[in-house]
């Protein structure tokens, strides 16, 4: 998603309406209408990082799972609260030591004041129609986040706008023998 829309809208929200907060606390900002749209089959790597539009079959979609968005921490020892910490799909948070009672741990997950989000994958496949003759359909993965979860089922023709992620996949890695990305969409 782009973060930045959505900050500069609570932003702008927050100002004519301070109370919205209380009601809910982020706005997702949905950008449609791209006027380029891509084949799955053209995809490459000079689209990564960037806002492609895309429409083919769904063909699976997984369950709706909680994904940690900003993660608060319990030390074990002092009882005190750490964080909130941004937790992102690139990098995990490994908390140092307590700013309170400077311990290196242990510290819990404190469960009642983690905000998560929710998170489904779903597999686009490229439509009938468009793939050329005596080639296999291609397909990718793409993100479903937030609002967007359980928006298209299986057999639906869908269009996604998205941004185009690499994604690390350590089986790609073992498999091939050499450092590999599997790529996905993140839906906006």
């Amino acid at each position: 998603m782009l973060k930045i829309f959505d900050e500069v809208a609570i932003e702008v929200v927050l100002m004519s309406f301070p109370e919205y907060e209380q009601i809910h606390s982020s706005i997702h900002v949905r950008i449609t209408d791209l006027p380029i749209i891509t084949s799955l089959r053209d995809l490459r790597q000079n689209q990564l990082n960037c806002l492609v539009r895309i429409c083919g079959v769904v063909t699976r979609r997984s369950g709706v799972f909680p994904q940690l968005k900003y993660v608060k921490y319990d030390c074990l020892k002092c009882g005190s609260i750490l964080g909130p910490f941004f937790q992102d799909a690139q990098h995990e948070i490994k908390v140092g030591n307590c700013p309170n009672c400077q311990s290196r741990g242990p510290f819990t997950v404190n469960s009642e004041q983690t905000i998560y989000r929710n998170y489904q994958r779903m597999t686009l496949q490229e439509s009938p129609g468009s793939v050329p003759a005596g080639r296999l359909p291609r397909h990718r993965e793409v993100i479903l986040l937030w609002d967007l979860i359980d928006s298209a089922k299986p057999g639906e023709e869908v269009e996604i706008t998205g941004v185009y992620r690499n994604n690390f996949d350590a089986s790609l890695n073992t498999k091939n023998g050499f450092p590999v990305f599997a790529t996905i969409v993140e839906a906006n």
